[in-house]
């Protein structure tokens, strides 16, 4: 046994699903060696094994390893393997490596056929838009890709992230399309993690923008092949991690959040309405409950007065501050949301209408809390679930707690203080080189161009 076989059998000692078998073939002692699950021992049974089976001339281990490479061996990718780190990555990717004496390894592609193909979106569904969404492996992530863009133009660079993941990370652009600034600097990014492992999509959304004192995404995932294609042919920069069914976009901003994957499936005037109502629901889902606080507790001379009445009657009863109230019935939202997505999902559907429909109403004629408030909470709770991305929402969420908190502290003071720091972090906020705010936040840069080209003509 050579060090290089030596080196590979030491690597996997302990791996049960490890497999080396000794052939002879061109007079020369040889070993097979892959894992098992990974590969297909059909494939290599047919086109591996048969072939060096076959009666040849002894030859020099140098020679052997040159005809395989040439079409020795029937397998549609074969490569030589100099040093044993190269010869463990090929395993670890579904190859079978041929060790042969002085001569190093040769890897045959021999990867087995059981994952997960295409389904339909689960998250990111529409009635007319394509039904495929990304699976768990990156090639065929990338396969569903060139379904939809079969240019040549379109670029796929890999590398391998993570010390013990070894987890391959694909970054895809359009030649002439992206920026060559945006895609080295992707490039760099991802040479320069220095990871143990790279597993889960919380972070790739961490990591890769570097450091982020947000919890607001700089990084845009999405299960849908098409909303990928169509950010590629805006210059965008796409980016497969192999084991998670997403696929993600870079550049991100507060207009890209907002886009949802049925506006390219409606006319232009539905999908600028759809845009219109999903800014409402964004400015609801955030302020309706601080607003609701500082009214109720500090400005009640700024409410109508049918209004004021309503709300002081619905709390006669109630035994907790309004500041209490809100925040409590917030905390339960949030809750429920969680024990809904923890549950199975034959559970899931009877805790959200036991918790929704049969605790709150309890609750209130328990006088517990006002219907006003779990009216609000409830309508704020609604326009999150229409927000497009869970990283968004769940960003909305959480400084709506904040900005409640601030209105129950100093009414519409502290919420126009915590409003105005919001907008300031927001606004210091870029995406691997792009304002977070854009477009929104170009408006008055554009109409300024536009009134100099103007004059110019």
């Amino acid at each position: 046994m050579d060090a290089f076989e030596q080196n590979l059998t030491t690597r996997f000692a302990q791996a049960a699903d490890f497999t080396h078998r000794p052939i002879q073939t061109a007079g020369l002692n040889c070993t097979l060696m892959f894992l098992e699950g990974l590969t297909s021992g059909a494939d290599i049974a047919d086109f591996v094994l048969r072939p060096l089976a076959r009666n040849r001339e002894p030859t020099a281990a140098a020679a052997l390893a040159e005809e395989l490479l040439r079409g020795g061996v029937e397998t549609a990718s074969a490569s030589a393997c100099a040093d044993p780190e190269e010869a463990v990555c090929k395993l670890l990717n579904g190859f079978c490596v041929l060790c042969i004496p002085g001569a190093g390894g040769v890897a045959f592609e021999v990867k087995s056929g059981q994952i997960r193909g295409p389904s339909e979106p689960e998250v990111e569904s529409t009635t007319r838009g394509p039904k495929d969404a990304f699976a768990e492996t990156a090639r065929t992530n990338t396969a569903l890709l060139r379904r939809h863009l079969r240019t040549e133009k379109l670029c796929i660079w890999e590398t391998v992230v993570g010390r013990e993941s070894r987890t391959n990370v694909s970054l895809l652009w359009l030649d002439g399309t992206a920026e060559p600034e945006t895609v080295e600097r992707m490039k760099r990014r991802l040479q320069e993690l220095e990871l143990r492992d790279l597993l889960t999509p919380a972070a790739v959304e961490h990591l890769l923008p570097g450091r982020r004192g947000t919890p607001f995404p700089l990084l845009q995932y999405t299960e849908r092949t098409d909303k990928l294609a169509t950010g590629l042919l805006a210059g965008r920069v796409g980016i497969f991690v192999d084991g998670l069914p997403v696929g993600y976009l870079a550049p991100v901003n507060l207009g890209w959040l907002l886009q949802s994957a049925e506006d390219r499936d409606t006319d232009p005037f539905s999908a600028r309405f759809l845009k219109v109502l999903r800014l409402i629901a964004l400015t609801s889902a955030l302020l309706l409950p601080a607003l609701y606080v500082a009214m109720a507790e500090f400005h009640q001379e700024m409410l109508p007065t049918a209004l004021l009445e309503a709300i002081i009657e619905s709390k006669q009863k109630v035994p907790f501050p309004t500041a209490v109230e809100v925040l409590g019935l917030l905390t339960a939202f949030e809750l429920l949301q969680e024990a809904g997505l923890s549950a199975p999902k034959a559970v899931s559907q009877p805790v959200s209408i036991i918790g929704g429909l049969v605790v709150g109403t309890a609750a209130v004629e328990a006088n517990l809390i006002s219907p006003a408030a779990l009216i609000l909470v409830s309508a704020a709770g609604i326009c999150g679930f229409a927000l497009p991305g869970k990283s968004f929402a769940d960003a909305i969420r959480l400084f709506r707690f904040g900005l409640t908190l601030c209105a129950a502290l100093a009414g519409l003071f502290g919420l126009t203080l915590a409003v105005l720091a919001m907008l300031i972090h927001l606004s210091g906020l870029n995406s691997f080189g792009r304002a977070w705010l854009a477009p929104y936040s170009e408006l008055k840069a554009a109409d300024k161009m536009n009134e100099k080209n103007g004059e110019k003509a």
